[in-house]
C-alpha cells in the first residue's frame, strides 16, 4: 500500500512526524488538548492476576522503590480493595485478591480512584469489590461489603483527569479514618503507602510506606514530556533502516513532535516522588493515600493515580524525573462532602 505521506510529497523530518500517528505511540495531544496518560488500566483483572503469578516464585525481601515496611497499626485509614470473587472464607485467601488501595475518610466512605472502579470503560458491581480495613499484612483485617460505587461524573479514562472515586461500606468501619487536607499544597514532605509493585517486580503482603516530596506540577510535566519525547525518537531510530531516515531527520521530526505535545497534568493533578526516581508508588498502589502530617496527625493531599516510564521500560514508575501523579485531593473535597453527607 502506498504511504500516503509519500504520495503526497512530505519528506524528511516531515514525513517521520506524520509516519508517528500510525505507530505505538504515547497519544500526543496539540496544544490545548488533554495529554493522555499512561495508566495501568483495569487493575482489577490486571494486578490480581499478576499477584497470583508472582506468588508462584521465590518470596522477596526487596522493597517498594525505596520504601520499607509499615509499623503495624501506623496507618488504620489504608485499605484494601479486593475482588470479591477470589475470597473463600479463609484469610490466606485476600492478598492474591488484592487489587488497589483506599483510604477510610469516614466511618462508612472509602477515597479512591476511579480507574479503580472502571473496567472496560463500565463502573464494576458494588459486589465485586470486597474492602479489607485493620490490615498490615493482607491475610489480616476485617472484611466490609460494599453497598454503593461512585465514579467522577467527569473521570476521563484516557488522561486519567478527575480520577477520584469512592466507596460505600455495608457497616461503619471501626478504625481511625484519616483527615482531608484543608488547603492546597505544592511542595514539601509527603508519604505513600500501599501493598503495590516493589522494585524486584514482586507484590508485598506487608504494608509499605515511603517517604517522598512533593513538587510544583511544572517539574511533572517537564518530566514525562521528555519520556515520551524519547519514545518517539526510539521509535523513529527503529525505523530508520527501513525508511533511510537519517540521525538529523529523527532529531528534527522529535523535536516537531514534542513541541506539540500539551501538559499531562491537569490543575486536579498532583506531581510527587523523588528526582531520582528511588521512590514511587507503583501498580497496586492505585488508589491509595499520599498524605503529609500537620501537628502530628496525617492529613491526604493525593490519591495515587498514575506514571510514566519509557515504553521499552516495563512498570511506569520508578523513573528519574518523571516522578508520580497523583489526584490532588484539594481539587475535590466539595465533590467528595457532596457525594458522602
Amino acid at each position: 500500500m502506498t504511504n500516503n505521506v509519500f504520495k503526497h510529497g512530505l519528506t524528511g523530518a516531515l514525513a517521520a512526524v506524520a509516519l508517528t500517528g500510525s505507530l505505538a505511540l504515547p497519544v500526543l495531544a496539540q496544544d490545548g488538548q488533554k495529554e493522555q496518560a499512561r495508566p495501568e488500566l483495569n487493575p482489577m483483572s490486571r494486578v490480581a492476576a499478576l499477584r497470583a503469578e508472582k506468588a508462584k516464585e521465590a518470596p522477596s525481601s526487596d522493597r517498594v522503590f525505596g520504601g520499607k515496611e509499615a509499623p503495624k497499626g501506623a496507618y488504620p485509614f489504608q485499605v484494601a480493595l479486593l475482588i470479591t470473587d477470589y475470597l473463600d472464607e479463609s484469610p490466606e485467601s485476600q492478598p492474591n485478591a488484592q487489587f488497589c488501595g483506599g483510604s477510610l475518610i469516614a466511618p462508612q466512605w472509602i477515597l479512591t480512584a476511579s480507574h479503580c472502579l472502571v473496567e472496560y470503560g463500565e463502573a464494576v458491581a458494588p459486589e465485586s469489590i470486597t474492602v479489607l480495613v485493620g490490615a498490615n499484612h493482607l491475610a489480616e483485617g476485617k472484611r466490609y461489603a460494599v453497598t454503593q460505587v461512585i465514579v467522577h461524573e467527569n473521570y476521563d479514562e484516557s488522561s486519567l483527569d478527575n480520577d477520584v472515586g469512592l466507596l460505600k461500606l455495608n457497616e461503619p468501619a471501626t478504625a481511625e479514618f484519616i483527615a482531608l487536607t484543608d488547603g492546597d499544597v505544592e511542595q514539601g514532605d509527603a508519604k505513600v503507602t500501599g501493598w503495590g509493585l516493589m522494585e524486584d517486580g514482586n507484590f508485598p503482603n506487608d504494608l509499605m510506606e515511603a517517604n517522598i516530596k512533593l513538587f510544583p506540577n511544572a517539574a511533572c510535566n517537564t518530566g514525562i514530556k521528555d519520556v515520551y519525547k524519547g519514545d518517539v525518537k526510539l521509535t523513529l531510530e527503529s525505523l530508520a533502516w527501513r525508511m533511510r531516515f537519517s540521525p538529523e531527520s529523527i532529531d528534527q521530526a522529535t523535536n516537531a513532535v514534542a513541541a506539540t505535545m500539551a501538559e499531562p497534568l491537569t490543575g486536579g493533578m498532583l506531581c510527587a516522588g523523588e528526582t531520582d526516581g528511588a521512590r514511587d508508588a507503583c501498580n497496586g498502589d492505585s488508589g491509595g493515600p499520599l498524605f503529609t502530617t500537620v501537628n502530628g496527625k496525617a492529613r491526604q493531599v493525593g490519591i495515587v493515580s498514575w506514571g510514566a516510564g519509557p515504553m521499552d521500560g516495563g512498570a511506569q514508575c520508578g523513573y528519574a524525573n518523571a516522578y508520580g501523579v497523583y489526584t490532588r485531593v484539594a481539587t475535590y473535597k466539595d465533590w467528595i462532602a457532596a457525594k458522602t453527607k
